[in-house]
């Protein structure tokens, strides 16, 4: 008797672990809803399609003025980090939901950065791609996915205290 409970047990860990792996690996063939309980991410197919896709011509810079973020060594400010950026808006009323919330994309772009800098991880600020990622992530979480198109870097260097 024993022994066919673990036989049962083998095969159920063993079943599981193939939809597991049937799920990330070929996520097409498990039904969507089955695929998400086994945590797989979402397949890609062609309902994308429907997504305009955004030429430069469709869009318009907007300018954020230069900030100046400190950064700590030792809880003492050791040197400032400045920003330039232009956020890439989709021409048109998106412009004017940027400029009206621009407060919080700045606020975002400090308090991440801060947040970026005081943790020590690597990549970290130092590299240009990684932080663009990241404030991308945040200033969408904060002001919605489809505003903010692209952030373009016009200046980021760090300047030595004094």
């Amino acid at each position: 008797m024993g022994r066919v409970i673990i036989i049962i047990v083998v095969i159920l860990v063993l079943l599981g672990g193939a939809a597991y792996g049937v799920a990330h690996f070929m996520p097409g063939v498990l039904p969507p809803a089955i695929a998400t309980l086994l945590g797989a991410p979402p397949a890609d197919d062609a309902t994308h399609d429907d997504v305009p896709e955004i030429h430069p011509q469709d869009t318009t810079l907007v300018n954020i003025d230069p900030i100046t973020i400190p950064l700590f060594t030792d809880g003492e400010v050791d040197r400032f980090l400045i920003i330039h950026l232009y956020l890439e808006v989709r021409t048109g009323p998106d412009v004017g939901k940027v400029n009206q919330l621009m407060t919080r994309i700045v606020d975002v772009i400090i308090t991440h950065t801060l947040a970026l800098a005081a943790l020590d991880i690597e990549p970290g600020i130092k590299d240009r791609q990684f932080l663009k990622e990241r404030l991308q992530e945040k200033i969408d979480q904060t002001v919605g996915a489809d505003l903010v198109v692209d952030i373009l870097f016009q200046n980021l260097f760090e300047r030595p205290l004094g």
